[in-house]
């Protein structure tokens, strides 16, 4: 309330929280440590609560071995709103769309800025799928966003007022760089 903006939470094995009573997903925590066990008994609270998405595991920058896990876990996630973790590479792969109902940005720094990245997010859109970009604390990466993006997460943004202000700003337009690509 305090921003007047609506939120939803994202939660990682390595925050644990509660589920809030807003819209909400669960990442798997593989950018810093994949907890299985964790990442499991909160997929069982996935099936009580329904999420928006379910990030299943990846690997940082490697779309094959991203590819390679998605279908492993896909087994244990039937049912469940899946989404794959965009990893540098994907565009040389053919992506899963049927088993899924998002797509989560990952990746490097790079890919989130390339072309490779934006088709693959583009795609899924004409699709209906959900598309959600990871580790957005700045309104740069935003901006390249903005048009695709139904949803997006940044432990900065959740740490510090001013990163999500600068953030919220860019969502409401009025960032000054906004006049420019408009």
């Amino acid at each position: 309330m305090r921003y007047g903006h609506d939120f939803g939470q994202l939660r990682t094995p390595l925050t644990g929280n509660k589920i809030a009573d807003c819209a909400w997903a669960l990442d798997n925590g593989c950018f810093t440590t994949f907890d299985r066990p964790k990442w499991e008994r909160m997929l069982a609270e996935a099936e009580e609560h329904r999420p928006i998405f379910v990030t299943l595991p990846d690997i940082v920058g490697d779309a094959v071995r991203t590819l390679d896990l998605f279908d492993e876990f896909k087994l244990i996630t039937s049912g469940l709103p899946r989404a794959l973790v965009l990893q540098d590479g994907i565009g040389n792969h053919r992506i899963p769309w049927g088993d899924l109902a998002a797509v989560f940005v990952g990746g490097s720094d790079k890919f989130k800025h390339s072309a490779e990245a934006v088709n693959a997010a583009k795609t899924a859109k004409m699709l209906g799928k959900w598309v959600h970009v990871g580790r957005v604390n700045e309104p740069k990466r935003l901006l390249n966003w903005l048009e695709l993006g139904d949803s997006c997460d940044g432990s900065g943004m959740s740490r510090f007022d001013h990163m999500l202000e600068a953030v919220l700003t860019t969502i409401s337009g009025n960032h000054p760089q906004r006049a420019l690509i408009a």
